[in-house]
């Protein structure tokens, strides 16, 4: 026995549980930081909904802006008016001394050879319409006939639409106005569910299947993007909207090629409608219809712009 060896008490030999106890801490406020940030986030989206809710009614509200035709009167204009044979009838003054009385000349004598400007005749028989208020402006262009560009023909001289399914399809597509050239695809036709679909064009103007071709009776119907932000198919058509203010001010042209040569469609009017009312109608006349999503980051309408045949240009 070891008597002598000291001993440690129970109480001794069991540390004091104070002296090793955590140190208190604050409450963790993590939880709610994370339920400040949802709440934030949710009014976040909130607002963006509203936001976009409120755009869309609004685009939606300038849908009407789209509309515009072309006046009969200036339609007949691109193709029927003449340039101005300039006679002793047409002219107010001459340079001739032999046409005035007073000068005590003959009043038989030469005809005046050099052609008036469309300003210079009153009154504004030969001048566009659309400048007869400010007939200064009207240029020299009578009822504001742009010219054609080289190698067209007017089709009333060169008689070459076909009827339908005659032509070949297009393989591209024009619009000097909006500087836009393209390569144009035939589109392909799927099922689903019952109702037939066309594929949906990527960078480049798609011919609906079915439509006219280029040059011959019926409507040629023509889809492209305005934007495409989600799918990236691209934005073709981008500009497509400034046509219906150009065309209040001067003609503008769609040229679609194929290996039949280059037919030229004067656009006549602008419009819209819902996605789900579209229609691809058919006519007895020779036109084209551009088509694409409307309005922007909308999409549940279609802007149409749509042109008659009007001249022509032969390959080479």
């Amino acid at each position: 026995m070891r008597g002598n060896e000291p001993t440690l008490s129970s109480t001794a030999a069991r540390p004091n549980s104070t002296e090793f106890a955590p140190k208190s801490r604050p409450p963790s406020n993590k939880r709610g930081r994370i339920a400040i940030a949802v709440i934030g986030l949710g009014t976040l989206i909130t607002l963006t909904g509203i936001g976009y809710l409120i755009y869309a009614e609004i685009a939606r509200s300038r849908l009407g802006d789209l509309v515009y035709e072309v006046s009969y009167v200036e339609r007949e204009g691109w193709i029927t008016a003449p340039l101005p044979a300039v006679g002793p009838s047409d002219s107010p003054t001459s340079s001739d001394p032999s046409q005035d009385p007073e000068s005590g000349g003959s009043t038989s004598g030469s005809i005046i050879s050099e052609p008036l400007e469309a300003a210079q005749l009153f009154p504004a028989r030969w001048t566009n319409p659309r400048y007869w208020s400010e007939p200064e402006w009207a240029g020299s262009l009578p009822y504001g006939r742009a010219d054609l560009p080289d190698g067209f023909v007017y089709l009333n001289s060169a008689p070459i639409i076909r009827d339908s399914g005659v032509f070949p399809a297009a393989d591209t597509l024009e619009i000097p106005a909006i500087n836009l050239r393209t390569s144009v695809y035939g589109l392909a036709v799927y099922d689903e569910g019952g109702k037939q679909l066309w594929e949906s064009p990527v960078d480049i103007v798609g011919h609906i299947p079915g439509t006219s071709h280029p040059g011959e009776t019926g409507a040629g119907w023509y889809f492209g993007h305005l934007e495409s932000p989600v799918r990236g198919e691209g934005n073709v058509f981008h500009d497509l909207p400034d046509i219906v203010e150009l065309i209040r001010h001067d003609p503008v042209d769609i040229i679609i090629g194929s290996t039949e040569g280059e037919f030229l469609y004067r656009v006549t009017k602008t419009g819209f409608i819902h996605r789900d009312d579209l229609v691809l109608d058919q006519t007895s006349a020779s036109t084209v219809t551009l088509v694409a999503s409307y309005p922007k980051l909308v999409y549940d309408h279609r802007i149409l712009v749509t042109g008659e045949l009007l001249a022509f240009r032969p390959p080479g």
